[in-house]
């Protein structure tokens, strides 16, 4: 059986109308595509992205300098230096007729030694005289056996090796120093546990001074202060006092 020629014409024409009502939105009642937003919108300005810059100098909160210099700490002073018991101090000999004239950090002595018999020998009595030479105070540093200090030697007759001693301070004390009226101090030997000189015997005596300065934190010793020596034969012996052999250079 034949087809007619206007059936296949006939449903050709709507769909082709369908299709192209399709590509052209459909009918009026559709709506239209939303617009795209901007490019700028999309997104915020780059800008606003950083961070808020810092206030300029003069829009800055004034300090007050009063405040923050008193909450810091106050500045201590620096600790006052011990003395050095090593350094070196300038010192004066003169011999005189009455012994030995010693100057020694503005203070000015006057020592002398004398042979004396003690202990069924000979021993040796050493008397010293203190004073201000400037107007500056002084102190002498005086424990119980008084401010000289002894070491040294003896060379025993018939000995080839020679007795050492030293002295071990005991207490503790100061002596004042002024220029008006000098301070007189005397000190003997042999010390404990040293036999006196007998004949043949020779002595070789250090006297030192315990510690000398211009108040109780500056005193130090005077370790070379000056030399006593004796020999013993017949008859009373000398003593004889010199400056020590560091004074000559040697």
């Amino acid at each position: 059986m034949r087809s007619l020629p206007f059936a296949r014409s006939s449903l050709a024409l709507p769909v082709a109308l369908l299709l192209a009502l399709a590509a052209c939105g459909g009918g009026a009642n559709s709506s239209p595509p939303a617009a795209a937003p901007p490019a700028e919108s999309a997104a915020p300005p780059a800008e606003s992205a950083a961070p808020p810059s810092a206030p300029a100098d003069s829009e800055k909160p004034a300090t007050d300098t009063a405040s923050s210099d008193a909450a810091k700490p106050e500045a201590k002073p620096a600790p006052k230096a011990a003395p050095d018991p090593n350094a070196t101090r300038d010192v004066t000999y003169v011999v005189v007729p009455e012994g030995l004239k010693i100057t020694v950090a503005g203070v000015k002595f006057l020592a002398s030694s004398v042979a004396e018999q003690t202990g069924g020998g000979w021993g040796v009595k050493i008397n010293l005289e203190a004073s201000a030479d400037d107007d500056k105070p002084h102190l002498l540093s005086k424990p119980k056996a008084g401010p000289l200090a002894f070491a040294g030697s003896v060379t025993r007759k018939g000995k080839s090796e020679p007795e050492h001693f030293g002295d071990e301070r005991g207490g503790d004390g100061t002596a004042a120093l002024s220029g008006d009226t000098p301070l007189k101090f005397s000190r003997t030997w042999p010390v404990k546990g040293v036999h006196a000189l007998a004949i043949g015997d020779a002595l070789d005596l250090q006297v030192a001074l315990w510690g000398l300065g211009n108040d109780a934190d500056s005193l130090r010793p005077v370790k070379q202060f000056f030399h006593v020596r004796m020999q013993v034969d017949k008859g009373k012996p000398k003593a004889i006092i010199e400056p020590p052999p560091s004074a000559s250079g040697k």
